[in-house]
C-alpha cells in the first residue's frame, strides 16, 4: 500500500505506522515527514455496531484507513487535439514540356531575340547588333553554317547531351578542322534555346581556353614589325662595310700613282 506525502508529495509505500488517539500517522521515508489521516466516519460506525455472534469491541481502537493511491483521483488524461492535415494537391510541372519545345527548331540558328551571328540578346528599336556591329537585313544564314562534319558530330552530341567525351571529341574536331569559333558559336546558340545548361556553359568555357593556349603556339614567330626592324638594320649595316671597302679601294689605287 502507497501514500502521498503531504510535504514532498511524494508516492511512497508505507513501511510503518502507528495510531495515536485514534489517527493513523504515517512517517514518509523520503523526506521525514509525518502524515496524520483520522478515521473515516463510516469507519466509526462500523466500531460502534456490535457484530453478529460476538460482542462489541471498545472504541478505543482506532481503525486505519488507506490512503488509495493519487492515481485513482487524478483526472482523466487530456483527449489529445486532432491533428490537423493538409490535403495534398498534385501540381504537374510543365518544365520538360517546356525544356523540349525550347530545343526544337534548327540547332544552327539563333533562336528569336538574339542576334543570328554573335548570339547576342538583340532589341527590337535597333536595325543592327551592338556587340558584332552585324546588320540584320544584311545576314545570309548559309555563311554562318559549320562544316557537314561539325553539324554532323554536333547532331550526334545533342542525343548524348550528358557525355563529357562526347563534347571533348567535338572539341578535338573543331580544333584539328579550324572550327573552333564555329563549336562555341553552337554552344552559344544551345544557352540562348536553355540558359543554365551546365553542359552548355562548360563546353562555352572550354572553347574559350582552348582559343587562349591556341593563339600563342601560332604567334612565336617574330612579328612583321620586328622582321622589318632586322632586314633594315642589317641593310644598314651592309651599306656601311660596302662604303668603307669603297675608301679602302680609292686609297690604294690613290697611292699606287
Amino acid at each position: 500500500m502507497k501514500y502521498q506525502c503531504e510535504a514532498c508529495e511524494r508516492l511512497v509505500p508505507v513501511e510503518a505506522f502507528r495510531v495515536e488517539d485514534g489517527v493513523l500517522s504515517v512517517t514518509c521515508r523520503a523526506c521525514g515527514a509525518r502524515t496524520l489521516a483520522a478515521p473515516s466516519a463510516a469507519a466509526s460506525a462500523s466500531q460502534d455496531m456490535p457484530r453478529e455472534g460476538g460482542g462489541g469491541r471498545g472504541g478505543s481502537e482506532g481503525v486505519a484507513m488507506a490512503v488509495p493511491a493519487p492515481e485513482s483521483f487524478a483526472s482523466p488524461p487530456p483527449v489529445p487535439s486532432r491533428v490537423s492535415t493538409t490535403a495534398l494537391r498534385v501540381v504537374r510541372s510543365d518544365a520538360p514540356s517546356a525544356a523540349a519545345s525550347a530545343l526544337d527548331g534548327d540547332p544552327f540558328q539563333a533562336p528569336p531575340g538574339h542576334c543570328p551571328k554573335c548570339v547576342a540578346p538583340m532589341r527590337e528599336d535597333e536595325g543592327a547588333c551592338a556587340q558584332c556591329g552585324l546588320v540584320y537585313a544584311n545576314f545570309l544564314p548559309d555563311e554562318h553554317l559549320p562544316s557537314g562534319v561539325l553539324a554532323t558530330e554536333w547532331r550526334a552530341l545533342l542525343q548524348t547531351w550528358d557525355d563529357d567525351e562526347a563534347h571533348d571529341r567535338l572539341l578535338t574536331l573543331a580544333v584539328g578542322r579550324g572550327e573552333l569559333a564555329m563549336a562555341g558559336r553552337l554552344y552559344r546558340l544551345r544557352l540562348a534555346r536553355t540558359p543554365g545548361d551546365a553542359k552548355a556553359l562548360r563546353g562555352r568555357d572550354e572553347v574559350v581556353r582552348r582559343v587562349t593556349s591556341v593563339v600563342p603556339l601560332t604567334s612565336d614567330g617574330p612579328s612583321p614589325e620586328l622582321a622589318r626592324k632586322v632586314k633594315n638594320t642589317v641593310m644598314g649595316a651592309v651599306l656601311v662595310v660596302a662604303l668603307v671597302l669603297v675608301l679602302v679601294l680609292f686609297q690604294m689605287l690613290r697611292g699606287s700613282f
